[in-house]
């Protein structure tokens, strides 16, 4: 080999050595890029993640703020209601014309210290008004002045050895469905009516002797059975619903 050709082929060698070790610090520096991307991408990821969750977090919030809200805006004009009602009927009730064809149903509750039923509201139906619907009217009622707005429904009024009997289901708030129970609005059958003797005494008479209006001589039923959310009621305070109660 020839001096000439010798030093060539050092040439190419060290050429050859040069483009290979740019091509090695180049791809050192694409995988060193991969991974700082990589690693960037996991703590965004992590961080979306996060801002989901507060996000979910708000809007349960405002959720339970908008029922909040709804509600208090509810309970305000139920007692507005109330107010305005009682007063008229106070007025109707001497004029001889509104009683001709309506009737007059009294609201009853427990009285604080004997515990006997004492008249707290009335209300009025017209007089050909039919008897499901007069007992859909007093669950109506019944909801807005005594129970802060619980729904009071009639069922059906099914026939026993040939007497009436009502078949009431008490619910709880619609307001409430789908909420947790530490975020549940304002009164609940559960928490508020159902417990605690006085307590318990208190829903029985206000449920029990409205419905059954033992002084009225007109059409009525001859008893009434109450459900909670369409099943049977069974609770300390309040054993007396758990059965058929006749007038």
């Amino acid at each position: 080999m020839s001096k000439k050709t010798g030093v060539l082929l050092l040439l190419l060698i060290l050429i050859s050595l040069f483009f290979n070790i740019v091509s090695f610090v180049n791809i050192s520096n694409i995988s060193l890029d991969k991974e700082a991307i990589e690693s960037s991408y996991d703590s965004l990821l992590s961080e979306v993640q996060s801002l989901k969750k507060e996000i979910s977090r708000l809007t349960e919030d405002n959720e339970v703020l908008r029922r909040n809200i709804s509600y208090a805006q509810q309970m305000s004009d139920i007692n507005s209601s109330i107010i305005k009602e009682q007063v008229k009927l106070i007025d109707l009730k001497k004029d001889w014309r509104f009683l001709r064809d309506n009737e007059l149903f009294p609201i009853y509750d427990a009285n604080e210290e004997s515990n006997e039923k004492e008249v707290i509201f009335y209300t009025s139906f017209p007089k050909t008004l039919k008897l499901n619907e007069k007992l859909r009217g007093i669950g109506n009622k019944l909801s807005q002045y005594c129970f802060n707005g619980l729904p009071i429904e009639l069922e059906y009024i099914k026939d026993i050895e040939g007497k009436k009997v009502a078949v009431i289901n008490l619910r709880e708030s619609y307001i409430n469905e789908g909420l947790d129970i530490e975020d549940k609005v304002g009164y609940t059958w559960l928490d508020d009516y159902f417990q605690g003797s006085t307590g318990g005494m208190q829903t029985y008479i206000r449920l029990v002797e409205t419905f059954l209006q033992r002084d009225y001589k007109g059409e009525w039923i001859d008893g009434v059975e109450f459900l909670y959310e369409g099943s049977k009621i069974n609770y300390e305070h309040i054993e007396g619903l758990s059965e058929i109660i006749y007038r």
